[in-house]
């Protein structure tokens, strides 16, 4: 009786060895596993610009601040609208504080005030005579130059396009140099990175100026923005 059962038990182990055997082989991927990265790159002409105007006073009496304030503004934002009508024109940072006298009794002697006013405008080639228009009532604080919505997004399309078909040419590279042909290469995972902007355009600085003050007009260049995109990506190559 005891042999029959220790026979019985062996050619239960063998049975389900037998069987598990061939599953365990099935679920190996044939082929070798790739991994690469690719990137691209893309240059174009900045079509967009974003300048920023102030105006600062200061005065023992904050009515009379804030009324000269409120005038220069205005006439600032005026002048912008009839140089470039279909700019993007805002105003922001309206902000008073009092003035304290030196020494231990430190009493107010008059308030500071200031705004800002930003212009967004595709408008380059009128851009120098726009400024000019505003200096009058308004210092430049700077201008910076980038790319439009639609050309970013049609530079983001583009760079998925180039970076994909770089990936592509090194999968392709990778088989040849295995020995696999390309019509065997079976890509199972792509990720894209994140888009990386060039370093900005400098701020162009410019005093305060005050409405007697002739302007001349300012030469602007627009200069250019570099974009890139990384991709990794997974191939097999199949035997």
């Amino acid at each position: 009786m005891q042999c029959r059962i220790a026979l019985a038990a062996f050619a239960f182990v063998v049975s389900a060895s037998a069987v598990a055997q061939p599953v365990s082989l099935s679920l190996l991927p044939a082929g070798s596993l790739v991994v690469m990265g690719g990137a691209a790159e893309v240059e174009l002409s900045n079509d967009e610009a974003v300048a920023n105007f102030f105006f600062e006073t200061q005065d023992a009496e904050l009515t009379r601040a804030q009324s000269l304030i409120n005038q220069r503004v205005g006439d600032g934002t005026a002048a912008l609208k009839r140089a470039d009508p279909k700019a993007q024109i805002e105003t922001s940072g309206y902000s008073s504080y009092p003035v304290y006298s030196s020494g231990s009794n430190r009493a107010i002697t008059g308030w500071r005030v200031r705004q800002g006013v930003t212009m967004r405008t595709d408008n380059l080639v009128a851009l120098p005579k726009t400024v000019a228009a505003a200096q009058p009532f308004l210092a430049l604080g700077g201008i910076t130059f980038g790319l439009s919505k639609a050309s970013r997004d049609r530079l983001e399309t583009q760079l998925i396009q180039l970076a994909t078909a770089n990936l592509n040419l090194r999968f392709v590279a990778a088989a040849q140099a295995m020995g696999v042909p390309a019509n065997r290469i079976r890509v199972e995972e792509v990720n894209f990175g994140v888009r990386e902007t060039g370093p900005p355009q400098p701020m162009m600085m410019q005093r305060a100026m005050s409405a007697s003050d002739a302007v001349a007009t300012p030469t602007f260049e627009a200069g250019r923005s570099i974009e890139r995109l990384t991709v990794t990506g997974k191939a097999r190559l199949l035997p």
